[in-house]
């Protein structure tokens, strides 16, 4: 759990931040006025959440990521995942550092908005059992299909938040556009990981989603309010903070 917010224009601290923050908030407004497709009511999703809520929600999510991957670097190092090809260590070593960086990126822009990093806290021993009923860091091949899980689910969980972010106005924009920033890398990440599966364990998967079966979520809901029929492998969904806390409420418990 590409990518799944470099997040603040004038709200982060830095100018070089704020410069890049500019260049894609023009980019995802410039896109969003050439879609047609109109927005579906954040109240149809789930519940209505401020840019702040947005970001304290994201940083929950990222923090539980950089944790996992924290702890991977441990097991590649001397324990169940020293086995991993020295290609795809370093791919892990990359994408938890990521990680890391979303967190600190995130923790800023929270500050901005009155918020406190700090308070934004995961288990210190988070129950990653829960998600393949045993210890994924045992072996290379449950790691690495535990993450592939974790990282659809970011995905899925940043494009859930657009209409939030839309309805909100022009804060919410400028958090849509790191949003969009991070979105890319967790999109990124979870290729990564199905190509590490499929090139070193002979996984049945490949980096791009073959089937409907393979998506993780799909926008054929009650109230999506679509105009697209997605059910097949060309459309990938969005996930609700409900349906992300399902899924990731039972890792953050303490083991």
């Amino acid at each position: 759990m590409k990518t799944l917010l470099s997040l603040a224009g004038q709200l982060v601290v830095s100018l070089g931040l704020a410069a890049t923050w500019g260049r894609m908030l023009i980019l995802s407004l410039l896109v969003l006025s050439l879609l047609t497709i109109p927005v579906t009511p954040a109240s149809a999703q789930s519940a209505t959440l401020t840019p702040k809520e947005v970001v304290e929600y994201a940083l929950t999510l990222e923090k539980l990521e950089a944790d996992m991957y924290s702890r991977a670097f441990t097991a590649i190092e001397s324990g169940g995942l020293m086995s991993l090809p020295e290609p795809a260590k370093k791919a892990i070593m990359s994408y938890g550092q990521d990680e890391g960086m979303h967190v600190t990126d995130l923790s800023a822009v929270l500050t901005s908005l009155g918020g406190d990093p700090d308070a934004i806290a995961i288990p210190k021993n988070p129950n990653y059992d829960a998600i393949l009923n045993r210890d994924p860091f045992n072996n290379p091949q449950d790691f690495l299909l535990a993450l592939q899980y974790v990282e659809d689910t970011g995905v899925a969980a940043y494009k859930g938040q657009v209409q939030n972010l839309l309805a909100a106005g022009d804060a919410g924009k400028v958090v849509l556009a790191g949003a969009l920033e991070i979105h890319t890398i967790e999109a990124r990440h979870a290729a990564g990981v199905r190509y590490l599966r499929q090139t070193y364990y002979g996984a049945d998967v490949r980096p791009w989603i073959r089937d409907a079966s393979e998506v993780l979520f799909n926008e054929n809901r009650e109230g999506s309010n679509s105009p697209i029929p997605f059910s097949n492998e060309a459309f990938d969904g969005f996930a609700t903070k409900d349906e992300v806390i399902a899924l990731v409420g039972p890792i953050l418990t303490e083991k």
